[in-house]
């Protein structure tokens, strides 16, 4: 895959710089050897396998459980229900509390005690000797129930939302409105006006590994837990919550992960459950869910009604968006808050003067929203870049030059949102300048585009994408009683022994992006040593310090800035030293590639120098432990207005090229381009890969997948054979290129570039699509747009333009 790395001219690295920056993955060999350790490689002698017992409905009332049948099958060793559970564990925690966004709370237990919410729901749970006897097991369990009336039906739930809360009123968990000017006055006196509808359907993060745990007691009653986790310090206190216990007595450790993308968030009852099989057995339990019961969860299902006015000239003088996101059951993960942070990301970078977004979260019978990539962001994207291009067909405009006429210009940085989510920096107009050009962009003599001609017709979209990151909110053991909201840090320890190895220890995990190998290139960069000398140890909670684990792209910028400030500590130390032995100033010490300099001549090796500095001052000297929060962030107390502000905004354009087949609605991307901007780029090869994936995700969710269920809420997408990811032929080569402009509120000047390229992929190819088919069709209304739905609105198309 093609790449390229650029950055503004003041800020240009030189070549190799940003050869030296594209370190290779830090544990490379392990994996394409096949010797990495993830979860379900970890099986101690005697451990025992769990399965569960899931509702066959998705309401009803729960009568009882058999499970006598389970435990009459030889080999068989333990089988509970819901009401045995409750015995032995609190309801689930919520991480974050609803409250802080103004949402509804819920009891929600870790298995079904009277009520059925959704089809799949945990009801009980049997552990065996094999994992495949304790499916059998389970399977041979009695559930017996009512059946009562569920919500499944988006249908139901797409009204206006004003009307829905009160048609609904029992199922709503949150509103979220955000509005900036007077909208009514706006659309009133604009010369034009545009609405839209646009339905994105439920997707899943689909990771090459699903959840699992596994959970063991020692003689002295501390607890072991083995996750497939993001965040292990938020799971140790869930466990400890939930059991009872103090959180010290447990320890929590994440290997390595195949891929997370949200999913490996607390939240899930399985979590709680191994750790209570494991001490009424007595012996370790481990419990891997299937990829059925993978994609039972799912997010991102909206229903946006929005509508726009412009002037003739297509400035944009007002956005109004209402908002339905049926969020499925109840549930304490932290999946649902996408429904805020997509309502929160209005109006993106555009400066629009009068804003209205009315957002309406309900529950329903379907699987409880778990967290996805993007969270929240892409589908806002979606819409706004939709509206605007309407806006350039309707005026027969260049879409490039409507958004060049309404993007904020770089004087107008930092800005507020409606929401109060903050810009904080950033240069749009060239990125768009780059990517167009990258593209090959030429805008049409007449930019109207034209009815379909030919059996595949070609379509180019182009979109501006805004992904606020770096949310550092405070959530179970980082709450505190003095500070409930406060932004928390992130933290790591930096140590060097005698012979000059360094060890990092963080509190940011790794889910298989490769932030490991950012963090030992800046400690290595801070201490002038190789990547051979540097190990990185991440989630133990018996080894690292605390913080948020994974989520928000927090890795780089916030935990990598942690490691800095603490090598940087141990590094001032090694210079005092090697100042007194040399006769030097302490500023004129330089480490490079394991030499010390003083005054540009080599005088020693760090490892001569660490082993001095230890036997003169001990270990403690080669130690330092520091936190790290976003200047944005140091300040806020718990009666600031903007206390949910994301620190830093990363931004960037895409632009797509298809191709469509009018007589089998296939689409075909042929090209993606990709200009982004995340401040500085400490590793470009992490970067691009990053981004790789990400747009690869964006063109699913945009042509391929989608959750689906049958009327009685069964699930039709089970498999990788039924829920459909994008392959590798059936995405082109990638364009990537870097615009830097360096956050002001962060210490490395890094932004995030965990959760960017979704959106704007998405919206990227929506647009070309609708471009492709031309104004004879009729504009889409949902997402993904799969062969029969292209085929439907040719079917409609004005003129009959129907295979």
């Amino acid at each position: 895959m093609s790449t390229i790395a650029r950055v503004l001219p003041e800020n240009a690295p030189t070549r190799a710089e940003i050869e030296r920056a594209r370190w290779p993955k830090y544990d490379a060999f392990a994996f394409i050897s096949g010797g990495a350790t993830y979860l379900d490689d970890i099986e101690p002698a005697g451990t025992l396998h769990m399965a569960v017992v899931r509702s066959p409905v998705a309401h009803g009332e729960l009568l009882g459980v058999d499970v006598g049948p389970a435990l009459a099958m030889d080999g068989v060793v333990a089988a509970i229900d819901g009401r045995e559970a409750a015995r032995h564990l609190a309801p689930m925690p919520y991480l974050q509390n609803p409250e802080d966004i103004e949402a509804r709370t819920f009891s929600v237990p870790a298995l079904a005690v009277d009520e059925l919410r959704w089809l799949g729901e945990p009801v009980a749970v049997v552990v065996a000797e094999s994992a495949p006897l304790a499916q059998a097991a389970a399977a041979a369990v009695h559930v017996h129930y009512e059946e009562l009336r569920p919500v499944l039906d988006l249908d139901e739930l797409t009204t206006d939302p004003s009307v829905a809360e009160q048609q609904f009123a029992d199922l709503v968990l949150a509103a979220n409105d955000f509005t900036r000017g007077d909208t009514g006055d706006a659309f009133a006196s604009a010369p034009h006006s545009l609405q839209s509808t646009m339905r994105i359907a439920r997707s899943s993060t689909a990771p090459m590994e699903p959840r699992g745990y596994l959970a063991s007691w020692d003689a002295d009653g501390r607890l072991t837990v083995h996750a497939s986790h993001q965040q292990p310090f938020q799971l140790r206190w869930e466990l400890a919550t939930m059991l009872q216990i103090p959180e010290d007595a447990i320890r929590v450790v994440v290997p390595q992960v195949g891929g997370s993308f949200g999913l490996k968030m607390t939240g899930f009852g399985e979590e709680p459950l191994v750790c209570l099989l494991s001490k009424l057995t007595g012996r370790p339990v481990k419990f891997v869910e299937s990829r059925a019961e993978c994609f039972l969860g799912g997010g991102r299902e909206q229903i946006h009604r929005a509508a726009v006015a412009f002037d003739d000239q297509g400035r944009l003088l007002a956005l109004r968006d209402h908002i339905t996101i049926p969020v499925g059951a109840a549930s304490t993960s932290p999946g649902w808050r996408m429904a805020y942070v997509t309502a929160a990301t209005f109006p993106s970078a555009y400066d629009i003067p009068a804003v209205e977004i009315r957002s309406r979260v309900l529950l329903t019978n379907r699987p409880p929203w778990h967290s996805c990539r993007g969270y929240g962001k892409d589908t806002a994207i979606v819409v706004i870049e939709r509206l605007v291009d309407m806006v350039a067909s309707y005026l027969g405009l260049d879409p490039a030059e409507v958004r060049r006429r309404n993007l904020l210009p770089s004087d107008r940085l930092p800005h507020r949102l409606p929401s109060g989510y903050l810009i904080d920096s950033g240069d749009f107009g060239a990125l768009l300048d780059r990517a167009l050009a990258l593209a090959d962009h030429q805008p049409a003599k007449d930019p109207r585009v034209t009815a379909p001609e030919g059996d595949v017709v070609e379509g180019v979209g182009i979109a501006f994408e805004i992904t606020p990151e770096g949310g550092g909110h405070p959530s179970g053991p980082l709450r505190t009683a003095a500070r409930p909201t406060a932004p928390v840090p992130e933290t790591a320890t930096v140590s060097v022994n005698a012979e000059g190895r360094v060890e990092v220890r963080s509190s940011v995990t790794n889910p298989g992006g490769g932030n490991d190998t950012s963090l030992a290139q800046l400690a290595a960069d801070e201490l002038g040593t190789t990547r051979a000398m540097v190990t990185v140890v991440q989630g133990d909670t018996d080894r690292v310090p605390p913080g948020t684990g994974h989520a928000s792209s927090r890795a780089t910028a916030v935990g990598g800035a942690a490691v800095v400030l603490a090598a940087r500590d141990v590094a001032s130390r090694l210079r005092v030293r090697a100042a007194e032995r040399t006769g030097a100033r302490p500023d004129e010490i330089v480490f490079v590639d394991g030499r010390v300099e003083a005054a540009r001549r080599p005088v020693m090796t760090l490892a001569d120098l660490c082993s001095d500095l230890h036997s003169t001052s001990g270990a403690a000297a080669l130690i330092a432990t520091r936190s790290y929060v976003p200047h944005t962030q140091q300040g806020l107390n718990d009666s600031e207005e903007y206390r949910y502000t994301y620190p830093y905004v990363s931004s960037g354009v895409y632009v797509a090229r298809v191709l469509v087949d009018l007589a089998t609605g296939k689409t075909t991307i042929t090209a993606l381009v990709a200009v982004h901007d995340c401040g500085r780029v400490i590793n470009p090869t992490l970067v691009e890969g990053q981004m790789h994936g990400a747009m690869a995700t964006g063109a699913g969710l945009a042509l391929f997948e989608e959750s689906l269920s049958d009327d009685d809420g069964s699930p039709l997408t089970s498999t990788f054979k039924h829920y459909l990811l994008p392959r590798a032929n059936d995405l082109p080569s990638m364009v990537v290129e870097h615009i830097e402009t360096p956050s002001p509120h962060t210490l490395l000047g890094a932004k995030g570039a965990g959760e960017a390229g979704v959106g704007g992929t998405m919206a990227a190819v929506l647009n070309a699509v609708t471009n492709a088919l031309g104004p004879g069709c009729p504009p889409p209304t949902a997402l993904p747009l799969t062969p029969p739905r292209v085929l439907d609105l040719l079917a409609h198309a004005h003129g009959g333009v129907a295979p």
